[in-house]
């Protein structure tokens, strides 16, 4: 177990005399019962792995009739996957995107429909969503989220403007906007793809998009976790259209996935300031759209979107400057367009939502990255399915 403060404690005083038995004794019961809590002027987090329980399937469908989040139980067993009591659950704004909070109760949902964003109760035992506040509307209709990684700041890309909109959330878990949103430096014909922080919270990626011809990136921003704001710290090229952008877990490479071009970009990050370097690229499929790393450090997967196929790209990274070699056997085959991917954080199971067959591919990751099929699945999800989140407890 690893446990670190987010943010620099104050002069310990008599209470928090690190040398006495009542702080020992404070700090083991805390560490017991949660992983994020305030002690003697810090934030501590322990770092554990989590069992997987739910997977959530956002389900954009083609009106606010077909709209719904399936929600599926998780064997951690074997990970196979059935669907919980009243799912799907129906919203009619047509989500688009989910994000759940660290304790696995709070569910964000970004929405097509209304161009809001929504907050549900999720319940740990048996996997039921409920509305937990009015949706907040958006000024623009939003992509994605990501929160930073003390929750208390939550971003959503826009779909049809250059901003990043900006909201508060507080100790309840509701959320409201701050004003103003963040411009970003992509081309005016583009938009704003996923977001991802480093783990410190320190710093933002971004991925930018644009029409062909158009050169986007990836943007880099430091964080004021006092305020909220975002500061520009550099805007990195990939081409023309950078719809996903992905953060290795211990902060040492970025990557961007060009839809148009077809590529990875690695970049190296330099921890200290959030700048980046780039380094070699590497051929995907048709349509790369989500990138994401495994839990250790090992492997990179990019879901390959395009019309009429699908499959899964898996990479080696390489552990000194972050370049990619394929794995054997990738691309691995998946349903068709997929549009999102999920891993535990043990390293042991891949998810795939797949928007043209509206279902869900799992695989069990080996020691080399390679992925199986898992028994049973693909599983139907419901029409245009979108993101897929593992909620692990």
């Amino acid at each position: 177990m690893e446990v670190t403060f987010h943010c620099k404690p104050k002069e310990l005083n008599s209470v928090c005399d690190s040398s006495s038995k009542s702080y020992k004794d404070s700090i083991i019961l805390l560490l017991a019962t949660s992983d994020r809590f305030q002690f003697c002027g810090g934030t501590v987090f322990q770092k554990r792995i989590k069992t997987p329980r739910f997977l959530l399937v956002s389900n954009v469908g083609t009106t606010s009739a077909t709209s719904n989040i399936s929600v599926f139980r998780i064997n951690s067993n074997n990970g196979e996957i059935t669907s919980v009591p009243g799912s799907p659950f129906q919203l009619t704004n047509r989500p688009r995107f989910t994000l759940t909070n660290s304790t696995g109760t709070i569910v964000y949902v970004a929405n097509v429909g209304n161009t809001s964003v929504s907050t549900l109760s999720l319940n740990p035992e048996n996997g039921e969503l409920s509305t937990k506040s009015s949706d907040l509307v958006l000024p623009s209709t939003p992509y994605s989220l990501v929160m930073d990684p003390s929750e208390k700041y939550l971003f959503a890309s826009s779909e049809t403007t250059q901003q990043i909109h900006r909201m508060a959330i507080d100790s309840s878990g509701n959320i409201s906007i701050i004003s103003p949103a963040t411009a970003t430096l992509n081309p005016t014909s583009g938009a704003v793809g996923r977001l991802v922080f480093d783990s410190t919270g320190r710093h933002l990626y971004v991925g930018l998009t644009g029409a062909a011809a158009n050169v986007s990136g990836i943007q880099a921003f430091s964080l004021d976790s006092l305020s909220g704001s975002l500061t520009s710290i550099g805007v990195y090229n990939t081409s023309e259209n950078n719809i996903s952008v992905a953060i290795s877990p211990n902060g040492q490479f970025v990557y961007g996935a060009n839809y148009f071009s077809q590529d990875v970009f690695p970049f190296v990050r330099n921890q200290t300031n959030g700048t980046l370097t780039a380094q070699t690229t590497i051929t995907a499929g048709s349509a790369p759209a989500y990138t994401l790393v495994d839990p250790f450090n090992r492997f990179l997967y990019v879901a390959n979107s395009g019309t009429g196929q699908g499959t899964i790209s898996a990479y080696k990274i390489d552990q000194v400057n972050g370049t990619l070699t394929s794995l054997s056997g990738s691309p691995f085959s998946s349903g068709f367009s997929p549009i999102g991917i999920s891993i535990d954080q043990s390293g042991k199971y891949l998810y795939t939502s797949n928007t043209q067959d509206g279902n869900v591919s799992g695989y069990t990751i080996s020691e080399t990255g390679g992925l199986t099929p898992i028994a049973g699945l693909p599983v139907a999800a419901g029409i245009n399915t979108f993101s897929v989140e593992i909620v692990s407890y």
